[in-house]
């Protein structure tokens, strides 16, 4: 008898986190080409289409929203069962998230305007002393303070950070190597209009999870991305909006 109650016991908790795994997630790319954007009114980009093909494996639906960086932050922090696209983890944001990936690597970077290039070049180690700008609450930011740069401004998208750079708000902007030309453009720039000065870090990209998401189901989607590397369906989809140098890390081929 005692034996019959443990084995319905363990049925019935083996049914209720099965429910759990099915009930829906709340996914949130932010705005940065060709991350994860707006187009003709729907989702687009490299994390979208990873996340699309991950719930297409997985027999789900979850609508995906894009929104500004700070927000999507915002509501990871303060609702349940929250998926964000593409986060760099730190020991901060390991705290309260889980991660399945990597996604791709994201080239953390100093830029400037082409015609002062010259000129701060020539600060050398004082280049760190400039006024700095970065997407608030992002990894730019995050390397920027590491580092000991002056970060005197925090943008809400790249797309304001190329135009504040353009207008003079800040001497240095530093923004991912994959995301300034095209935040440039977006904003009526040229890519030559600024200079790449230095190169901070590489960092790989993650799905983020908030912690209260059920474990099967982030293994799920860790199973499904490293069934997807396998087949040539995660390189397709890379290929169509990064550059191979920005393969994940488990993906690289060793020097």
């Amino acid at each position: 008898m005692a034996r019959c109650a443990v084995f319905l016991l363990a049925l019935l908790c083996s049914i209720a986190m099965a429910a759990e795994a099915d009930l829906p997630l709340r996914i949130f790319g932010m705005d940065s080409r060709p991350v994860s954007f707006i187009e003709d009114g729907k989702p687009t980009g490299l994390v979208v289409e990873l996340a699309q093909e991950v719930q297409r494996r997985l027999g789900r639906s979850d609508p995906i929203e894009i929104v500004p960086w700070i927000r999507a932050l915002s509501i990871a922090k303060n609702d349940r069962r929250v998926l964000l696209l593409s986060i760099v983890p730190t020991p901060e944001r390991s705290k309260t998230m889980v991660y399945a990936g990597p996604l791709f690597l994201v080239k953390v970077a100093v830029f400037a305007r082409a015609d002062r290039a010259e000129a701060l070049r020539a600060a050398g180690h004082d280049l760190k002393a400039w006024r700095t700008g970065a997407r608030r609450g992002s990894i730019f930011a995050h390397v920027a303070q590491r580092e000991g740069f002056s970060l005197t401004d925090e943008t809400n998208s790249s797309d304001l950070g190329a135009r504040m750079l353009m207008q003079g708000r800040f001497d240095l902007w530093v923004e991912g190597e994959e995301t300034a030309g095209v935040a440039l453009e977006h904003m009526g720039y040229r890519r030559s209009d600024v200079v790449l000065l230095r190169t901070l870090s590489t960092e790989d990209v993650f799905f983020a999870f908030t912690s209260d998401t059920p474990q099967e189901l982030v293994r799920a989607w860790n199973d499904a991305l490293r069934d997807m590397k396998r087949d040539g369906t995660f390189l397709r989809i890379h290929r169509k909006w990064l550059p191979a140098q920005q393969l994940p890390t488990d993906m690289r081929q060793p020097k």
